[in-house]
């Protein structure tokens, strides 16, 4: 099959770029589903707060895998032998499952306490739920392996593979679902999502063998020293935004039940333009800026970033605030039919209207990444993730119990706003031509109209 061979960059970024689509897509019809038939309580919010936890485990470690793992494997594939970027990658393979194993071992020793330990779910509820978080655990082993294989194929150019098996895991994570959850329950999309890994896991490894003539005997731990000191470094500034991810969570469990079904719903619509709007055009950004770079062209790295900063922001700022005032139109639409109680759509409207007003500022953060990596600047870009998800936490941590659910939106957007001004100086360094007040005009309105938005909209729009 054609989907089954080394692709072009172009066909690869075009045929991936359908089943990230289709995968995200798929997606938000199992999590519709779950609304449509459970509704938003407790049972929900310990779903989510599960999910999300292994995705936030996983989501580690494939960072480690495409920021350290991968280029090092195309090295010694280019430089050394296929072999022995082969013998190197089985080795994380067999590492990465140990780590996964291990993960699952120690949950399983005493999954109440350890439940207990990190969210803030009463002991009773916990209880109640145990069949479902238990299920929950083994996805980090499963996954850890299928992202390991899957980047790993895609650094030998099939491209789709990633998201064609995040397409099919999707995909009958909701077909098991639609059939068992009578029976089951919700643990019934988790079986299917399991069922989905270990089909994605065989098959991936039969094509590596097929296509790649891959040998999983073939194991050396020789060059994984040569990047535990770049990968270690790499997630240095990752430890913390998965700490920024983890802690929002764990104090919705501590707020009404449903909270944290409501904020997974409202997150999730901000991500549907977040991905289609910011993550496409950025991608493609970051090669503009690689060539400029590469060719010292100064004038033309500002000359593109002042057409960015002066008009996208500003055209995410009218969706998102559209996106906002029509939140409750949004909400009932999509989740007026189900099982969703009048107080989990209200809130989900309320942080729809909040939530969204961070889309011009992840574009501009986003655009700073991609002009610091074209210079090379990694350890700049470590800083300010550290910087902007340190802020993020202390503001958490300090407010969040506080002040409740709709503080989050708030606290999450304030260090977005700030890090710019405190970029751009360090970027002149690197390209003079960046003329620092034309872009921080154009960036403090943008605040300004943000910040009078969201003080209006606590005051006369939130329910």
């Amino acid at each position: 099959m054609a989907l089954f061979k080394a692709e072009s960059y172009k066909k690869g970024i075009f045929t991936s770029s359908v089943f990230n689509v289709a995968s995200r897509s798929i997606a938000f019809v199992q999590q519709w589903l779950i609304m449509y038939y459970f509704g938003s309580n407790a049972v929900t919010d310990i779903y989510f707060y599960v999910y999300n936890i292994t995705l936030y485990v996983c989501f580690f470690f494939l960072n480690m895998t495409t920021s350290a793992l991968v280029p090092e494997c195309i090295k010694l594939r280019n430089n050394v032998s296929n072999g022995s970027s082969m013998a190197f990658m089985n080795s994380f393979f067999y590492m990465y499952g140990a780590v996964g194993l291990a993960i699952v071992g120690l949950m399983a020793i005493d999954t109440s306490w350890i439940m207990g330990e990190i969210s803030s779910f009463p002991q009773g509820v916990i209880e109640e739920n145990m069949t479902l978080i238990r299920w929950c655990i083994p996805l980090i082993f499963l996954n850890l392996l299928i992202q390991l294989l899957t980047e790993t194929m895609a650094s030998y150019k099939y491209f789709t593979i990633p998201n064609m098996v995040t397409a099919i895991n999707a995909l009958l994570g909701v077909i098991f679902f639609i059939l068992f959850h009578d029976y089951l329950g919700l643990p019934a999309i988790v079986m299917g999502l399991i069922l989905g890994c270990v089909f994605n896991l065989v098959v991936v490894m039969y094509l590596m063998k097929k296509h790649l003539g891959w040998d999983f005997l073939n194991v050396s731990f020789a060059n994984v020293k040569s990047v535990l000191g770049p990968g270690l470094y790499s997630q240095l500034g990752y430890v913390v935004y998965t700490i920024a991810l983890f802690l929002p969570q764990y104090f919705f469990s501590q707020f009404s039940e449903g909270s944290l079904t409501a904020m997974n719903y409202a997150d999730k619509l901000v991500s549907i333009p977040g991905v289609f709007l910011i993550l496409q055009l950025t991608n493609v950004m970051a090669i503009k800026y690689n060539n400029l770079v590469s060719l010292n062209d100064a004038k033309g790295v500002y000359d593109i970033t002042r057409k960015l900063i002066f008009y996208v922001p500003a055209a995410l700022l009218v969706v998102s605030m559209l996106i906002g005032l029509s939140s409750g139109w949004i909400v009932n639409f999509l989740f007026g039919m189900g099982k969703f109680t009048a107080d989990a759509l209200t809130l989900t409207e309320d942080l729809l209207l909040l939530m969204v007003m961070i889309l011009p500022f992840s574009f501009v953060y986003e655009i700073l990444i991609r002009m610091l990596n074209a210079y090379k600047k990694q350890n700049i870009v470590l800083i300010m993730h550290i910087a902007n998800y340190g802020v993020m936490l202390i503001l958490f941590f300090c407010f969040m119990p506080k002040y409740g659910a709709l503080s989050f939106p708030v606290l999450r957007i304030i260090p977005f706003m700030i890090v710019p001004f405190v970029v751009l100086p360090v970027i002149k360094k690197y390209c003079h031509e960046v003329k620092i007040a034309k872009l921080s005009i154009v960036l403090l309105g943008i605040t300004v109209v943000t910040v009078v938005f969201m003080a209006l909209s606590m005051k006369y729009g939130i329910n």
